[in-house]
């Protein structure tokens, strides 16, 4: 038969857990700060592929096709940001609203 012997836990420094709300008031804390750092991450290593450039008559049917089909369309830029990455695709269904120099799509003005 095994001896057992007395469980005996004295205090050898002053520590004292923190409080239950403390804990959690931090916990919250930390959890924002994680989902701001993923976020932070995935924007900084994404990669987006530039397509290839099309031609006026390219562009013109397309936007038809979204007009008189009521199709949405997505296209993207020929700008970079700071970094000489090509901007995010822009998503929307154009209404007819185009110009010589620019057209409108989800009321945002694409040059």
């Amino acid at each position: 038969m095994v001896k057992r012997t007395k469980k005996t836990f004295t205090d050898y420094n002053q520590y004292r857990d923190r409080p239950f709300g403390l804990k959690w008031a931090t916990a919250y804390a930390m959890d924002d700060l994680m989902k701001g750092v993923i976020e932070n991450e995935a924007w900084a290593t994404k990669e987006v592929v530039g397509l290839e450039l099309m031609n006026r008559e390219e562009i013109d049917t397309i936007l038809l096709e979204s007009f008189l089909y009521h199709k949405p369309i997505t296209l993207q830029l020929n700008t970079k940001d700071e970094f000489g990455r090509f901007l995010d695709p822009v998503e929307g269904q154009f209404l007819g609203e185009a110009y010589e120099d620019y057209f409108v799509l989800n009321e945002q003005a694409i040059y």
